[in-house]
Parts: C-alpha cells; sequence; structure tokens
C-alpha cells in the first residue's frame, strides 16, 4: 500500500530508520577468529595439512610438520626455526601459536609444565636468550630469529645428582619443590636471576622471583635452594639439607647385626599443624639413646625403639618432654 513504510529484515544490513544490525559489527576477537577460519578450509603444505574448522565455538586446528615446506603459506601461518636446547626445530605455526604449544603438540618437547595459561604463576617459564619468559604467552611466530631458547632439559651436564646443573640439584637436595608443578618453572628463573646476579639478597630473589608461584607453599625450601646454588656457581662449598645417595662400585661390609627392637604407631594428642613440623621433631626424637627410628606424618608417629633402654610408659614421657604428647 503506498505510503506504508517497508520494514528492515535481519537479511537487510541497516534498516531505513534504524541502527546498522548488530550481527555485522566487527569486533577485534570476530576479526581475528575470521582471519583464522578464513585461512582456508584444508591446504596441503609439503605433506602437512593444515585445517581450519568453524563450528559452534570458532576454532583452528592445525597439524604441522618440523621438516621444512615449498609453497606460499596463509596469512595467518609462519615458518620458522626455533632453536630450542642447541637443535634447531623447523615448524609451521599459527601467528596466535605460543612457545608452549609449539613445544609440547608439534616437537614432543615436555620440558615445561603448564600451570595458569595466562603468564601469571610461571609454571611454563623458559630461557630466551638467558632471560625468563613464560612460555605459554609468548608467540612462536617472534622466535624463529636465532634467539636461544632454554628449557631445564638443556641444563644437565651429564647422568644422576653430580650430572645436574647447579639449580637443579640445590633444588632437588635442598627439597625446593612439594607436587613439582610449578618446579620447572622455578628453576628456569633462578637461573636467570643467578646469572645476572651472582650472590643476591633475599629482596634480590623475592624480586627474581616474582613471577613465579608455589600453591604448596615451599619458598623457605626455594629461597634456601637458590643461595645454595648461587654458592656452588661461585665457587663456595655448600652443604645441603639432604645429602647425595652415592652408588657404591663393591658392596659395602657387612653392618653389624641391628636390634630388632620394639615398634608402636601413637596418635598425637593435638595433631601437628602441618607436615612439615614433623620433620624436625623426628630429628630431636632420633637423639634420643635408644630411639632406632622414627616415621609418621602430622597425626601420628611410629616409632621403633631399643626395649632394653626404656619401656613404652617411658617413651611417652619422652614425647611429652619434647612437647608432642600421645594419647
Amino acid at each position: 500500500m503506498e505510503g506504508t513504510p517497508v520494514s528492515a529484515t535481519s537479511s537487510d544490513p541497516t534498516s531505513a530508520d534504524g541502527p546498522p544490525n548488530d550481527g555485522l559489527k566487527v569486533t577485534r576477537r570476530s576479526f581475528l577468529i575470521g582471519a583464522g577460519a578464513g585461512a582456508a578450509g584444508a591446504a596441503v603444505l609439503g605433506g602437512a595439512a593444515v585445517v581450519a574448522t568453524r563450528a559452534q565455538s570458532p576454532q583452528v586446528t592445525t597439524t604441522t610438520t618440523t621438516s621444512p615446506a615449498l609453497g606460499p603459506l596463509p596469512a595467518t601461518m609462519r615458518r620458522v626455526s626455533l632453536d630450542v636446547d642447541g637443535v634447531q626445530h623447523t615448524v609451521l605455526v599459527d601467528n596466535r601459536e605460543s612457545l608452549w604449544e609449539t613445544m609440547n603438540f608439534q616437537l614432543g618437547l615436555h620440558n615445561s609444565n603448564l600451570g595458569c595459561d595466562r603468564a601469571e604463576c610461571g609454571a611454563c617459564a623458559v630461557l630466551v636468550d638467558g632471560k625468563a619468559v613464560n612460555g605459554c604467552t609468548v608467540l612462536s611466530a617472534r622466535l624463529g630469529r636465532g634467539q636461544k631458547i632454554t628449557t631445564v632439559a638443556g641444563l644437565a651436564t651429564g647422568t644422576g645428582v653430580a650430572g645436574l646443573h647447579p639449580v637443579q640439584r640445590a633444588y632437588w637436595l635442598d627439597g625446593g619443590f612439594q607436587c613439582g608443578i610449578c618446579t620447572r618453572g622455578f628453576i628456569m628463573s633462578t637461573v636467570a636471576l643467578l646469572r645476572a646476579v651472582p650472590k643476591p639478597t633475599t629482596a634480590q630473589i623475592k624480586d627474581g622471583l616474582a613471577g613465579n608461584i608455589c600453591r604448596c607453599g615451599e619458598y623457605a625450601k626455594v629461597f634456601k635452594a637458590v643461595n645454595t646454588a648461587g654458592a656452588e656457581m661461585r665457587g663456595e662449598k655448600v652443604t645441603y639439607l639432604a645429602k647425595p645417595v652415592t652408588v657404591l662400585a663393591t658392596p659395602p661390609a657387612a653392618a653389624p647385626p641391628t636390634i630388632a627392637g620394639t615398634s608402636k604407631t601413637f596418635d598425637f594428642a593435638t595433631p601437628l599443624s602441618t607436615i612439615e613440623e614433623f620433620d624436625p621433631f623426628a630429628e630431636e626424637l632420633r637423639k634420643v639413646s635408644g630411639i632406632l627410628g622414627v616415621s609418621g606424618n602430622e597425626r601420628s608417629v611410629t616409632i621403633r625403639w631399643d626395649p632394653a633402654r626404656f619401656t613404652e610408659a617411658q617413651l611417652r614421657d619422652v614425647l611429652a618432654g619434647l612437647r608432642r604428647a600421645v594419647k
């Protein structure tokens, strides 16, 4: 009918009187996703299939090869040569692919742990030209210009404890770890710190390791490991919290017969606050003549003692004297 306005349908980019259709707005995120999805549905590059799919949630899946490919590349891809622990790896990477993704999914190098995946915890830290960076955020496409990438696997110089890098050895023998998820990142940040500051103060250690988080809370032993490693790298004599295990070439002489002793597990009247309190207590108990063995946790202690030295009642008195009374 003449004079009746024509309403805009969903297929029209704009209406006669209204604002542009919101579905056609281009955001930075949609542009990046579109660029990746438009890189060809399936292309074969020198034997490497590059597949881009866009379903319910946009996603790009790539499978690449470590051998150089010939021919043009999509705008979203780069061919780079990565120097990882002294070994050259030529790979095809998406422009948005992180170093951690390339090392794990393409090169099969599981030399760093993925923690937060947003550069907050430092578990994936590696060294690039001697500086600690987060492998989860640094892009592989930017590391193909001759940079030297070092992971925890490239530090050791030999086998066994003696072949470890001083930082690795200190973390191992000083117990600077618990669950181990963060340990590789801490080691790499420590290596970078000690190369820059051979004898750091406590404040400098805090600053140098500020990008690393230990959710188990092993910071006291982490700091001890840093100081021990620094002393060894400076050529000083060091003492570890745990002594290295020496493998003997020949069997040792027969040890004198041991006392069988009496063994019993006791529950603490008041459990320890944390498991870390158990070791100092056990060390004091072992100093008591007649104590043959101590093990346990924050809730109980198992003791083996010489019945010829004292009775169970006397042992309970000993525990009470150490302020660890048992039920």
